[in-house]
Order: C-alpha cells, then structure tokens, then sequence
C-alpha cells in the first residue's frame, strides 16, 4: 500500500517530467530510497493507477515508467488533430491573422483592403485551423461577417489575453526614430 502523499508526488512527478517518464534511479534519488523500494513503489501506483484510470497509463520501458494516453483514446485526439491541420502558418496567413488580432472584429473587405488583395482562401484556412471565428456581422450594407480571433490563437502564441499583443505604435516609434539617426 502506498501512502496518499506519496501518489500525489508520482502523479505530479509523471506530468512534469512528461515524455522523459521516471527512471527506478530517479524515484530513488528523488525519495531517497533504495532502487528496490523505488521499483516495487512504480509497480504498485502504476497497477493502482491503471485499474482506477480511465484516461491514461503507466507503462513500463526498460527502467523507465511513462504516463500515456490510452490507446483508444489517443487514436480519437490523433485523428482529430490531424484534421484541424494545425501545421505551421504561411506568412500569408500570418499577416491576415495580425490583420484580424489588431482590428477584431474586421470583415473580409476590410482584409482585403489592408492587404490589397482577396483573403478568401486564407481566411478559410484559418478558420479550418480555429484560429479565427464569425459569429457577428456588421451593420453595414451586405452584413459582412465579422472575424476574430480564438482563444487557440492565444494559446498558441502564448497570451492570455489580446491585450498582450505587442504595441505596433511604439515598435513604429522606435523603428522611425532608429531610421532617422
């Protein structure tokens, strides 16, 4: 039987240390035990861990322990993912993302005029990426859908919110003032 506390360190353990899973060496080092003791604790949690879990699973590889989705369910999230085609972004649809992040929520002729040209296709694109959404429309004649970004566009560039996106005015103070010196 393994003491409570000690679950919750290996459960942790196994999230920080992610793909590189626990070496026997490592428990050991880490609770300052023996490599046996370390071996027979990853034997119980991980039997524990995967009769009461339905998500995940301690495998065994070698002397190394690793947390895994089960197969199942990561044969579902795999499938998916490769259908968000969440690959890297064109610098096309980088500029039409920056268009939409600092003038959201901007319509498609709005896009297109700051661009110069039609933003059909990447404006698709993004949208099949979930990087940028359309639940609104504008006022104006045709009522144009308006589009803005995601909170998967902020997850990916690492803000919480909008308003951690970079100041163009001042980079545009700082790069005329560096130009005129």
């Amino acid at each position: 039987m393994i003491l409570e506390e000690t679950k919750k360190t290996l459960e942790a353990l196994f999230f920080i240390k992610g793909d590189e899973g626990i070496s026997i060496i490592f428990l050991s080092d880490f609770l300052e035990i023996s490599k046996n003791e370390s071996e027979n604790i990853l034997n119980i949690f991980s039997e524990q861990y995967n009769r009461n879990n339905d998500i995940f699973v301690i495998k065994k590889f070698g002397n190394v322990y690793k947390m895994l989705v089960k197969d199942n369910i990561f044969k579902v999230i795999k499938e998916k993912l490769e259908n968000k085609k969440l690959a890297k972004l064109s610098k096309v649809s980088l500029e039409t993302l920056a268009i939409i992040a600092y003038n959201q929520p901007i319509s498609k002729i709005e896009i297109d005029k700051i661009r110069g040209v039609n933003s059909d296709s990447v404006i698709n694109s993004l949208l099949d990426k979930e990087l940028i959404y359309s639940n609104k429309v504008s006022d104006k004649i045709g009522k144009p859908k308006l589009y803005e970004t995601t909170n998967l566009f902020l997850d990916i560039f690492g803000l919480e919110s909008l308003d951690e996106l970079p100041n163009i005015e001042e980079d545009n103070k700082l790069l005329e003032e560096f130009l005129n010196e």
